[in-house]
């Protein structure tokens, strides 16, 4: 994923689809008259994620289903749309969005987003990880159209509007904060719940999860050394997960046995060894791994790689 600041104006089909693919993640773009479409685009950085505006011809824009790989940001896809007519189409859920309206897409599965001749979209990328225990509830609403009349959806249109504005002044470590303001909207926007109503104990929970997650490569990841990082002890810790119905230790396992199920059936992974696959996601006991993968899966790691030579993951 891109990182820097990006800038190009008068920009080709091609130059859109590399720019829209180093923002977020690999994308398709096409356009009913390629040879004389034009736009101008403008991105930045936000925090984990990434912000974009795109101006100009009408285009699609297509997360295709062979370009999707686990090595691809976990990423919610919101859009503004300042100007334009679009429609948003995801698994069964389609819906047409007009000037003002906002549309979320769920980045890791297939999408499709046609947007009109004088388009103005504001695009912003947020890490899954990053909304907490709301990411389900937001990716739900996928493809449907979000009015920004009134209430906090008109608080983070105004807020989406301004970010297009003033890319250029985006700028580490204030963006950071640009950004965890941004989730807040999210989750006020697309749940009906202002943040100030969380629980602050889920809430501390949400940022443990956020943290694990961001550190789940690290070997060392445990209760004593996330509870440290939060300023709590290690029994506080297992009481707040108590609550979730399950232990942080089994949480985070499953975190890490989703993701290298996830890499030994994707094809762009084969020339690792599953022991390779594992470490990458912070577990180094390859006999362990694989009595976790069948008891959890009910494949061996063999049996995930014959499946992912014999077809599409499942």
């Amino acid at each position: 994923m891109h990182t820097g600041a990006l800038h190009v104006h008068h920009a080709t089909v091609g130059q859109l689809q590399r720019a829209a693919s180093s923002v977020l993640a690999p994308l398709a773009v096409t356009a009913p008259d390629a040879g004389a479409f034009r736009a101008d685009i403008d991105a930045a950085a936000l925090g984990c994620g990434a912000v974009a505006r795109i101006r100009g011809s009408g285009h699609v824009v297509s997360r295709l289903p062979r370009a999707i790989t686990s090595t691809d940001p976990e990423l919610l896809k919101v859009t503004l749309h300042g100007s334009g007519n679009a429609i948003a189409s995801q698994g069964r859920s389609q819906s047409p969005a007009g000037s003002g309206d906002l549309v979320v897409l769920d980045m890791t599965r297939p999408y499709r987003l046609a947007v009109s001749e004088g388009c103005d979209v504001i695009a912003v990328g947020v890490p899954r990880a990053a909304l907490g225990r709301h990411c389900d509830a937001v990716a739900r609403l996928s493809a449907q159209r979000l009015p920004t009349d009134s209430g906090a959806q008109a608080v983070l249109a105004a807020f989406l509007s301004g970010l297009g504005r003033h890319l250029d002044e985006l700028a580490a470590p204030a963006d950071s904060h640009v950004a965890d303001a941004l989730v807040s909207l999210l989750v006020a926007a697309f749940t009906e719940r202002v943040p100030e109503q969380v629980d602050t104990a889920t809430d501390l929970v949400d940022r443990i999860r956020v943290y694990a997650l961001a550190n789940i490569a690290d070997p060392s990841l445990c209760v004593e050394s996330v509870a440290a990082a939060h300023g709590i002890s290690a029994r506080h810790l297992h009481r707040l997960f108590r609550h979730t119905g399950t232990t942080f230790a089994a949480w985070l396992r499953s975190e890490r046995l989703d993701r290298i199920r996830r890499d030994l059936l994707d094809p762009a992974h084969a020339g690792r060894t599953a022991a390779a696959v594992a470490a990458r996601w912070g577990l180094h006991d390859p006999g362990h791994i694989g009595r976790a993968l069948k008891a959890r899966y009910g494949q061996t790691a063999r049996d995930l790689r014959e499946a992912a030579a014999t077809g599409p993951a499942s």
